[in-house]
């Protein structure tokens, strides 16, 4: 109990200092305590402070036996409190993050180790069981035995172009993008069921309702359309089951970039390949930052569309104009940067990054988009 109500701030201090002051507190605190004193009084100051310091996530005989309790194979949370540093000569000190040991505390911690001079990248140095006794179980155990935990998933066939929007008058980027994808989701074939979108609360004002239309959010359970239901009426008609193709998050950006992650990996981590498609407004793309850099990291796969880009969105307020975000796209690593002007460019660009998605050595796309119309030029695109 004296444990649970130590701030961490003393329980830190007396970690750094030792034996000594562990005794003071513990006789000043908890001496009144019926044959307390007497127990701490059996221990040197070495084994009090070896005592105090052993929390469950050092005691690997607690770890295991909490690992070997649990029932079913539902997912478990285990919290195993620690020491930072434990046994060397900074545990404990709030200044450790970024603290260095002495070649002499070095020397000193290798012989506490029991490693000899020379056999520091040996894998089995200063264990007490023999190497090759250690080879042959760490060969036994299940975590080497397979299978592979990178998966591999066959390349979904990207059609040689995409249904590029025809105009005879102004059309922006961002409406060209929504009907591209309509018109796919109308289609039969795997590429347009491998297709999955997701967007925060932008989904119909980033011209994703038509494709959610037609394939419906994704749910664990069938739920009708509240709104047709109450008979309200919305040029929506989002129904949801379990073969939606459509992620909606609410408020949530940075869930935004963890749900393109994961949807990415799906390829890796499952076996099957997925297509997947975020949008958000492009000022917003700030907001989930740490999350599209891990993303991108673990090599997640998918095809992002910042839209309303640049100063289009600016009548909203200043902090809806996106001026940096060019920047964004230009130095994040596994991720290619688009702006095209013209939808024909558009259209062969998310050709292009469908297949990329899937390339061996590919990456990600960012697609920034605008609600300006503009009138489109007369031309085919050639090879």
């Amino acid at each position: 109990q004296w444990i649970d109500d130590c701030p961490n701030s003393l329980y830190s201090a007396l970690t750094y200092k030792g034996g000594p002051s562990w005794r003071e507190h513990l006789r000043k605190d908890l001496g009144n305590v019926s044959g307390l004193r007497p127990m701490i009084e059996d221990y040197e100051d070495q084994e009090l402070h070896d005592l105090m310091t052993n929390l469950a996530g050092h005691d690997m005989a607690s770890v295991l036996d909490c690992f070997h309790n649990i029932e079913g194979d539902d997912p478990t949370c285990f919290i195993a409190y620690t020491v930072k540093g434990k046994e060397l000569p900074l545990a404990g000190h709030k200044d450790n993050h970024a603290g260095l040991m002495s070649p002499e505390q070095m020397a000193k911690f290798q012989v506490q180790m029991g490693i000899a001079e020379g056999d520091e990248w040996n894998p089995f140095a200063g264990l007490d069981v023999d190497a090759q006794e250690l080879r042959v179980f760490l060969k036994q155990v299940p975590f080497a035995q397979g299978p592979d935990r990178r998966r591999h998933a066959a390349k979904v066939p990207v059609p040689e172009s995409l249904p590029c929007p025809k105009s005879d008058k102004p059309i922006s980027t961002q409406e060209a993008f929504g009907r591209i994808l309509y018109d796919i989701a109308g289609q039969d074939g795997d590429f347009a069921h491998r297709i999955v979108t997701t967007s925060p609360d932008v989904t119909v004002s980033t011209n994703l309702g038509g494709w959610v239309n037609r394939r419906g959010i994704f749910d664990r359970h069938r739920r009708e359309d509240i709104f047709r239901e109450e008979k309200v009426v919305s040029a929506q008609r989002w129904a949801m089951h379990p073969d939606g193709q459509h992620v909606e998050l609410g408020i949530a950006e940075n869930n935004l970039f963890l749900t393109l992650a994961a949807l990415g990996l799906s390829y890796s981590l499952f076996g099957e390949r997925l297509l997947p498609v975020g949008t958000l407004y492009d000022p917003f793309v700030n907001r989930g930052l740490d999350a599209l850099n891990y993303a991108c990291y673990q090599d997640a796969r998918f095809m992002l569309i910042g839209t309303p880009s640049g100063i289009t969105l600016a009548p909203e307020g200043g902090a809806h104009q996106s001026i940096g975000t060019p920047l964004i796209g230009l130095a994040q690593d596994g991720l290619s940067a688009f702006e095209p002007t013209f939808v024909d460019e558009l259209a062969e660009i998310m050709q292009w990054g469908f297949g990329h998605m899937q390339a061996d050595s590919g990456g990600s796309g960012y697609l920034r988009l605008t609600t300006r119309p503009l009138t489109q030029p007369l031309r085919q695109m050639t090879s």
